[in-house]
């Protein structure tokens, strides 16, 4: 048996491109994918630089600051963040059923069996037979797959009868599979691949409302503070007004002026004046540090450097000019609910769209081609003097290169076409996943129309708060200057001795309320605008926020 050179040489390097492509994903990145961590984006928490505190000992923050230090530091978001970068990768977990995957299997077996008849070419056999096998396979979202497999063996035995010893055999084949009911066109891989990716979007919008929902706490306790800051300097002022009522009053009683009772009503008034400044005081403490767990990553609050303190002004919020008409549509266009109600619907469709693909029969067309060849060392004898122990009469060299040669030279090969049907006779998992999944489709439709009427809701309590509350610093406006009046004309009077302390206790009481009452109404008017933001879907429009880039904050 002969072995030409050049077509060897062809057959050698055909059966390597086909290992090579058995192993393209070795060829394609470094080895280590296979047994290290996957490299990934990480959210690493990063302290933002704290103001310095002022000679005074305070930190003084924009609310502007004081957002963006939130968007940074606060927890709950980070993680978020962790729920954004794992839903990206879910993506890439499903599409990993369209990765090329290559199978290599060797094994070595050695056999002695006995035999019955002199026939079987022996008292006994001995076989001994070593095989390499190389599988390459992949699937399409089409509904394709393909597997190419190439098999090698090498068999020595002792039967007398075996003309090649060693036999070299040598397989090629390939074979295709395509679904023509289920899974045609596309298999439910890629229905799942859709969902993942809406499910990914959907993270990005709960980030997004997290976030939303994290800077209205931070508003809220940023001038909630700034309220308390004005609430215990209206208060330290009020003490000291009891406390110079007290002193006069101890002067005239020591004079014989005034009555006991005065003196003691003084000291009572200026006694429960200086308890209201202690819980004014307890309460900012307790604000400050809420405000500093939400835009801070420290432990424990009172390990900020300084003494928290708002930095902007109270003003006025201008006048909402838009009807409500108008910020519903823009509601309806920005809120994160939103966008997550109609990526949910999408999803679910798109499973409807599974499970209708899965009501269908399995009926696949298959299709296979195969080659083969066969070589080795070819051992002639002599059977004319009987079948025991034949003498030898030449030996012909052989290899596994005659079986390539054959092997890729197609004389010798095979056709294989076929149809498989699988018909599940009542289908009740499949009609049940499909009806399931139209219930799905009808809930998550209700929950649309629920985060509508949600918005609506919000949106008109908001615009409610904000008539509410600017009609009432408006009127505790004019309570003020008229309380402010009466203190003046009660303290003349007081001075004059015509005024009792109870009356200028009353009138102080008045004014101190007057003045809470219309800073309190002032916060609660900025409050509500912050809540309007959030109803419209625009906080993070008011901040300058892009969703982008707040989600890549902290991700290396």
């Amino acid at each position: 048996m002969t072995r030409p050179s050049g077509r060897l040489a062809y057959c050698t390097l055909a059966l390597l491109a086909q290992v090579a492509a058995g192993a393209g994903l070795l060829a394609e990145a470094p080895f280590s994918r296979y047994h290290r961590d996957q490299d990934r984006k990480a959210v690493a928490i990063q302290p933002k630089n704290i103001p310095a505190p002022d000679t005074e000992g305070r930190v003084s923050l924009t609310e502007r600051q004081a957002v963006e230090m939130a968007i940074v530091n606060n927890f709950d978001v980070n993680l978020q963040r962790n729920t954004v970068l794992s839903e990206r990768w879910r993506i890439d977990q499903l599409r990993g059923l369209y990765d090329p995957l290559t199978t290599m299997q060797f094994s070595w077996n050695r056999t002695k069996t006995p035999t019955g008849s002199i026939l079987e070419g022996g008292p006994s056999l001995t076989n001994v037979v070593t095989s390499l096998s190389s599988t390459y396979s992949q699937a399409w979202r089409t509904g394709t797959s393909i597997e190419a497999t190439f098999t090698g063996s090498r068999n020595r035995s002792t039967n007398s009868f075996s003309s090649l010893v060693p036999a070299m055999n040598a397989q090629f084949e390939i074979l295709v599979r395509q679904s023509l009911l289920e899974g045609f066109g596309k298999v439910g891989q890629e229905y799942q691949i859709e969902i993942a990716r809406n499910s990914s979007d959907s993270s990005e919008q709960e980030f997004k409302r997290q976030a939303t929902e994290l800077i209205v706490q931070v508003q809220d306790s940023y001038w909630e503070l700034e309220f308390l800051d004005r609430d215990v300097a209206v208060k330290e002022k009020s003490l000291q007004l009891a406390e110079t009522v007290l002193a006069q009053n101890r002067s005239r009683y020591e004079a014989g002026t005034a009555a006991r009772l005065e003196m003691v009503q003084a000291e009572a008034e200026a006694a429960l004046r200086e308890d209201e400044l202690l819980r004014s005081r307890y309460n900012r403490r307790l604000v400050a540090d809420g405000l500093i767990q939400l835009i801070t990553n420290l432990e424990d609050p009172r390990q900020f450097p300084g003494n928290l303190a708002p930095a902007d002004p109270v003003t006025s919020p201008p006048e909402v000019t838009e009807t409500f008409s108008e910020l519903r549509e823009k509601a309806l266009v920005a809120r994160p609910e939103v966008e997550q109600s109609k990526l949910e619907i999408s999803s679910q469709k798109t499973s409807l769209d599974l499970t209708r693909d899965r009501l269908r029969p399995s009926l696949d067309l298959v299709a296979g081609y195969q080659q083969y060849g066969l070589g080795g060392t070819l051992i002639n004898r002599d059977y004319s003097q009987g079948f025991i122990n034949p003498p030898i009469i030449s030996v012909v060299p052989g290899g596994f290169g005659d079986a390539l040669d054959q092997m890729f030279g197609a004389d010798y090969y095979g056709y294989m076409l076929g149809l498989q049907l699988q018909i599940p006779i009542f289908n009740r998992e499949a009609r049940a996943e499909n009806a399931q999944a139209q219930i799905a489709l009808d809930q998550a439709t209700m929950r649309e129309q629920s985060v509508r009427q949600l918005i609506a809701t919000q949106l008109r309590d908001a615009l409610t708060r904000i008539e509410m509350n600017r009609a009432s610093f408006r009127a505790t406006e004019a309570a003020v200057r008229s309380a402010r009046e009466r203190m003046s004309a009660e303290q003349a009077r007081f001075d004059a001795g015509m005024a009792t302390t109870r009356e200028i206790i009353e009138a102080q009481r008045d004014l101190l309320l007057a003045e809470t009452t219309a800073l309190r109404s002032q916060i609660d008017l900025i409050k509500s605008h912050a809540l309007l933001d959030r109803a419209i879907g625009r906080t993070f429009e008011r901040f300058n926020i892009r969703l982008a880039d707040a989600l890549e904050v902290n991700v290396r």
